[in-house]
């Protein structure tokens, strides 16, 4: 089987994917990512073989743009206790497309089409409507699955006028805990395995933690775009902790001058290895950046902006996996006040192991493997091995 992976530019719409992509590989199948951007980069770095599907750049500089508009009218604050009800139930909202998705599309869904009709795909897995992965496989003809990336989000074929073919299944991420009230169950269970991408540890982050870790990112998008106030906040109520705080979050500070003595500053470090060592994470909300904490244990400080992150935050929430605080640009006692309960209250922590023990009883990614291959055309399969006979004993020669 020939799996495409379409992924939007920015690599929370790639990760992802990646773990039920190595799946196949590992069972004999052959994948190519089909993207743009930083993706592209990730997913050459993750060892894939990859197509830029937007080499003029326009694709990520359109998804740039998406993201400084969303920050630039974010609200002052959420409501954390109908996020999810009023994501899923927009309204009108998803009647009227809208121009810069629809321009994101444009530039890379023609291509992905090409590509998956060339190579000869078999099927397409894609993780948003974001880039126009289930249109792409639905104009070359093929099947589609879209893989969760945290939440159980409703697809919204409003968004663009061209309805493409429904899904031929959704891989379901999202353990019971998490689930929001009225979330559909028809996915597929999927265990989610976080895939950070890699990055070279320092010594001192492979040796044991003294004083508790605390890691605060902001993902790989918004501290490019207005986060400094908040980090500002966040620092300076983690100061007076003792806690040893690792920064993850790109090359802004939001400070003029140097950083605290208890702050270390690291590259790009994937999650899934700082974390195991934390004792809290403070950060945005992202969906890999919440999932990898819940499949790690790790109790959770979340501060949403935009996008989904509402969702996530009312869910880490609602579990008792860990704080929100509604705000965008919160004060230091706020995140204080928050840090403090993250930190010291057992009922978080009991709550944060129940979590990590669900996601680990849930489906592993290559349990899936057969079952999407059995989604590609019959004729395009590859015939089943044969078994190998089994090996006669040899015989005993006798002795001279």
């Amino acid at each position: 089987m020939r799996i495409v992976v379409a992924a939007a530019p920015g690599m929370g719409h790639l990760l992802p994917a990646v773990p039920v992509a190595w799946a196949a590989v590992s069972a004999g199948h052959q994948v190519l990512v089909a993207t743009t951007g930083p993706s592209l980069d990730m997913a050459q770095r993750l060892g894939f073989a990859a197509v830029d599907v937007s080499d003029d750049g326009e694709a990520y500089a359109a998804y740039r743009r998406l993201a400084a508009r969303e920050m630039e009218t974010r609200p002052d604050g959420h409501d954390l206790s109908s996020a999810w009800r009023r994501f899923a139930d927009p309204g009108e909202d998803t009647d009227r497309p809208d121009d810069l998705l629809l321009h994101l599309v444009a530039c890379t869904v023609d291509r992905t089409a090409r590509v998956i009709r060339d190579w000869g795909g078999d099927l397409v897995l894609y993780t948003t409507f974001l880039c126009g992965g289930q249109l792409a496989a639905s104009r070359a003809g093929v099947p589609s699955v879209r893989v969760g990336i945290g939440l159980p989000h409703p697809d919204f074929p409003g968004l663009h006028p061209e309805r493409p073919a429904p899904s031929a299944a959704v891989l379901d991420v999202c353990p019971p805990s998490l689930r929001p009230e009225g979330a559909g169950r028809n996915g597929w269970p999927l265990r989610f395995v976080p895939c950070n991408g890699g990055g070279v540890l320092p010594g001192w982050l492979q040796r044991r933690a003294v004083r508790p870790r605390v890691c605060v990112t902001w993902g790989s998008v918004l501290d490019q775009h207005g986060m400094g106030p908040t980090l500002d906040a966040v620092l300076a109520a983690l100061e007076p902790t003792g806690a040893e705080v690792v920064l993850a979050t790109g090359s802004a500070t939001g400070t003029d001058g140097p950083l605290p003595a208890n702050v270390r500053r690291v590259g790009w470090v994937p999650l899934s290895a700082l974390l195991p060592g934390c004792a809290a994470l403070i950060h945005h909300g992202g969906s890999g950046t919440t999932f990898t904490a819940c499949a790690q244990g790790v109790p959770q400080l979340v501060i949403p902006q935009v996008a989904d992150q509402p969702l996530n935050a009312q869910a880490v929430s609602d579990a008792g996996i860990g704080v929100a605080i509604p705000r965008t640009r919160p004060g230091v006692r706020e995140v204080r006040d928050a840090l403090e309960r993250v930190l010291d209250d057992p009922a978080v922590h009991r709550a944060c192991e129940r979590v990590r023990l669900e996601i680990a009883s849930m489906p592993q990614p290559g349990d899936l493997v057969p079952r999407l291959a059995g989604l590609a055309p019959a004729a395009d399969r590859p015939p089943a091995p044969a078994a190998s006979p089994v090996p006669r004993p040899a015989e005993a020669t006798p002795a001279p």
